[in-house]
């Protein structure tokens, strides 16, 4: 018998890996109607912006290794869709096609292309703009102040809950606002109410295993609830910082990518209850207002020490229903 390896995402059920990426594809399109809504048609500038330079820079990795691209892989769509949601709507468009083009060149084929990269590609090329261009990376503009395709430097700006918090400071925000997204912030992580619409419908297509998101939301907001911020009520530290800056859409769309991600059930748990542990240490004793994608990359870098942990947990279980003779038959996995 032959075995021929194959890369991430392995999917275990009739859906093609390109109708897994098209929900994701579609799901973020809602977001970005969204976003069109509250700040105009510089919006699908930006989204065009970044997906054309994430397929060029594709394509020139691809004729480098002496490769031809492949038309049901649209991978470099998604991650040219994903870099403008965690920018603010005003960011130079230079900007968006510098962080696709370092999401692809640095973080994908270097490692060996879809399936094989070790890093999410999105998440590098925002955390390289946030290095690099920092200003503009945190200049929000005001929801619903439509912006020209170019604006200059007369657009109106605010702080973001993520920041005022940073200092020390209460958000001036009711949870309505913030769950319609009529605050400043990442122009596709402050929709609260839609992210969590586009989460229902990925996790009912099976597009995204909900483990991860779940776990990740009850981690954070416990640790929230148990360590409040200095000055703040319980309630209103988990309301502020589970809906500033880009956690919620981080767990949605990033988090659980499946070449990224652990492979066991238990190791996905623990490696998602990590991750907001990790979120919010930063958020509490960082230097930056966005920490997600600098926690998101470092959690990639230990994927192999979760998959162990997951396996060993598992091994420990299936002994456990051997020694006990409760279960006869050892189930195919165990995972949650």
């Amino acid at each position: 018998m032959k075995i021929s390896p194959r890369p991430a995402p392995h999917i275990h059920y009739h859906e093609h890996t390109r109708v897994i990426m098209g929900d994701v594809a579609l799901s973020m399109l809602v977001i970005y109607g969204m976003c069109f809504y509250y700040y105009g048609v510089r919006v699908a500038v930006l989204m065009l912006t970044g997906i054309v330079s994430a397929c060029l820079a594709d394509v020139l990795c691809l004729a480098a290794r002496g490769k031809k691209p492949v038309t049901h892989d649209i991978s470099a769509v998604i991650t040219g869709m994903m870099i403008p949601l965690m920018l603010p709507a005003s960011i130079p468009l230079y900007v968006t096609a510098v962080a696709a083009v370092f999401g692809i060149f640095a973080a994908k084929h270097p490692f060996g292309g879809t399936g094989h990269n070790i890093f999410n590609p999105a998440a590098a090329g925002i955390a390289f703009v946030t290095v690099c261009f920092p200003s503009l990376v945190f200049s929000y503009p005001i929801p619903l102040e439509l912006l020209p395709i170019s604006p200059g430097a007369d657009v109106v700006t605010a702080v973001s809950p993520a920041f005022t918090m940073m200092l020390g400071g209460i958000p001036g925000y009711d949870w309505q606002e913030m769950a319609f997204g009529n605050f400043p912030g990442p122009m596709g992580a402050t929709n609260i109410l839609v992210i969590l619409t586009c989460l229902l419908y990925l996790v009912l297509r099976r597009a995204v295993r909900w483990q991860m998101p779940v776990v990740f939301i009850a981690v954070f907001c416990a640790l929230c609830w148990i360590f409040p911020r200095g000055g703040m009520a319980r309630f209103d530290t988990v309301l502020y910082e589970g809906m500033s800056g880009a956690v919620l859409f981080g767990s949605v769309f990033m988090l659980g990518d499946p070449v990224t991600s652990p492979a066991r059930g238990w190791s996905k748990a623990l490696y998602s209850a990590a991750a907001a542990a990790m979120v919010l240490t930063f958020r509490r004793w960082g230097r930056l207002e966005e920490e997600f994608a600098f926690v998101l990359l470092l959690m990639n870098a230990a994927v192999w020490g979760f998959d162990i942990i997951g396996e060993k947990i598992a091994g420990w279980i299936r002994r456990k229903l051997i020694e006990t003779g409760t279960n006869k038959k050892i189930p195919k996995k165990t995972q949650l």
